[in-house]
């Protein structure tokens, strides 16, 4: 998904003269192809990212567009500051590429994971947040993000995800359903664990348990009305994301269902615990551990179905 992502900005930069990339210490070679095409739109800044955040600012303020690429965490907890101030609070298109989300860098410790980006950045007014689950819902994003021009925040997976949203809508905006509306289990989610979403659907399916999973590529302001019936008569609601409970999609479902009094006594999450981890292992590893994974989320409506 990153090399997708880098590949994509080099082409928009080819349409869009407003386009400049800024990188952190990202290694030789890394968009070599635009630091030839394009060398005066193209900065490797080290690593530094608080000034490449503020740099990058004030790149927009001249009228560029700016797409910065480091690791999630870098971003999130070294520059929220230059994030919030530089950029957010007046609103410039800065394009925050970040990578690794949720626990891909997981075996390089704590310090390396993201599971709070999510809800670090929809706290910063005028952020506008996705986490694509696929490199072609990656370029979507990058698609429609020299249109928008509100800030950024795009959450990058690990990369080699199998394609599954390239036969539905290719507005990033819009959740992806797959599966009927108004069946008695509906999984919700974001990001990578979309794959997993659709892993657990199958086998339910295979057992004549219709599911429904409705992907949300864009976490702020959610917008569910057009699943309004199918949240009141599921009988299990599950949110399933690769980061902590609290801020990430499963607290803005619970915000929207609050505001469209929706019933949460179906609601129940499967998610990051809300600690730092110290075990050491893959993301999949971790996914396991935390109930992430298809076969374990199917066999909780195995389970549970039957006394609902």
């Amino acid at each position: 998904m990153r090399q997708a992502a880098l590949k994509q900005v080099h082409e928009l930069a080819k349409k869009d003269g407003r386009v400049v990339f800024v990188g952190s210490d990202l290694g030789a070679g890394t968009l070599e192809e635009m630091k030839f095409e394009f060398p005066q739109r193209f900065f490797m800044e080290g690593i530094s990212e608080q000034h490449m955040v503020g740099f990058s600012a004030g790149l927009a303020k001249e009228g560029f567009v700016p797409y910065l690429n480091t690791i999630g965490t870098f971003f999130i907890r070294r520059a929220y500051e230059q994030i919030a101030i530089d950029v957010a609070l007046h609103n410039l298109p800065v394009r925050i590429l970040a990578s690794g989300g949720g626990m891909v860098y997981a075996p390089l410790g704590p310090t390396q994971t993201a599971i709070e980006d999510f809800s670090l950045m929809l706290t910063i007014p005028n952020i506008k947040v996705f986490a694509p689950a696929d490199a072609i819902e990656m370029l979507d994003v990058l698609n429609v993000s020299l249109s928008d021009l509100a800030p950024m925040y795009i959450r990058i997976a690990k990369g080699g995800e199998k394609i599954v949203t390239n036969l539905q809508s290719r507005d990033p905006y819009i959740p992806k359903v797959s599966g009927e509306l108004n069946s008695l289990v509906t999984i919700c989610t974001t990001g990578a664990v979309l794959q997993h979403a659709l892993e657990a659907q199958e086998i339910l399916k295979s057992i004549n348990i219709q599911a429904s999973v409705i992907h949300f590529p864009f976490l702020n302001n959610l917008n569910i009305s057009k699943f309004m019936l199918n949240f009141k008569n599921a009988k299990i609601i599950i949110v399933a994301e690769e980061h902590i409970p609290r801020g990430g999609l499963f607290t803005q479902l619970l915000i929207e269902f609050y505001r469209n009094k929706v019933s949460t006594k179906n609601i129940t999450h499967f998610s990051l615990p809300e600690n730092f981890s110290h075990n050491y292992g893959s993301q999949l590893d971790h996914f396991s551990s935390n109930s992430l994974t298809g076969s374990e989320i199917a066999d909780y409506v195995i389970n549970v179905l039957p006394a609902r």
